[in-house]
């Protein structure tokens, strides 16, 4: 149809930075003396549960006490600090394929699990205007150390970008998705152009038995 949006979505960690935005966040929260040092002691247990995929997308139990209090200004004053680091990651492969596809007439839009307050920043710098992340919950701009809808993980973050498209009137076949985690197979699945991006061993394995293009940002 003439005029259809055409969206590429992509996710942030592993594909359009080196490494993992949340713990330079919590590292340079600790730095500036917002979150105790015994913060970082969880970020190796968390991570191990997100890469064998066992953390749960619809529990309502998620809650990051170091969190509970903090002002979203302060929050925000992190984020913007952690942005100097966080720009030093970025692909240049990266920048420039997204630079590409704007140019070209395409909607370029994150679609992370990562907190939307750190990577907005990013998605400013890039000169994307559309964030599909996960949220903290504040009360009167006070973080209550939960998550405002649960992380946005698997077929939760596949059904957010499904409305996401819908509410714009969009279809999933004018839709590229560029991944490099298996726990995004649901989402990759579901659009035309699935794509690859410094694919785990998992995701590798899929992408190569149903000939879905690989990139691989140095």
């Amino acid at each position: 149809m003439a005029g259809q949006p055409q969206f590429d979505f992509f996710d942030v960690d592993h594909t359009i930075i080196r490494g993992s935005s949340g713990p330079l966040f919590l590292v340079k929260g600790v730095q500036r003396g917002l979150f105790p040092v015994l913060t970082l002691a969880y970020i190796p247990f968390f991570f191990l549960q997100y890469s064998v995929g066992s953390l749960n997308a619809h529990s309502r139990d998620w809650h990051f006490p170091v969190l509970t209090g903090q002002s979203r200004q302060a929050l925000e004053e992190v984020s913007r600090a952690n942005f100097e680091k966080l720009k030093a990651l970025i692909y240049p492969a990266a920048r420039s394929l997204i630079e590409q596809l704007k140019t070209a007439g395409r909607r370029v839009v994150l679609a992370t699990s990562s907190l939307d307050l750190v990577v907005r920043p990013l998605a400013e710098h890039l000169g994307i205007k559309e964030v599909i992340a996960t949220s903290l919950e504040f009360e009167s701009n006070r973080c209550t150390g939960r998550l405002a809808e649960g992380p946005l993980l698997k077929e939760k973050k596949r059904e957010k970008v499904h409305d996401f498209i819908r509410a714009r009137g969009g279809q999933w076949q004018d839709c590229a998705f560029y991944s490099d985690s298996i726990n995004d197979i649901s989402l990759l699945e579901s659009v035309a152009d699935p794509v690859a991006v410094n694919p785990d061993l998992r995701l590798r394995r899929v992408a190569r038995k149903r000939g879905w293009r690989i990139l691989k940002f140095r």
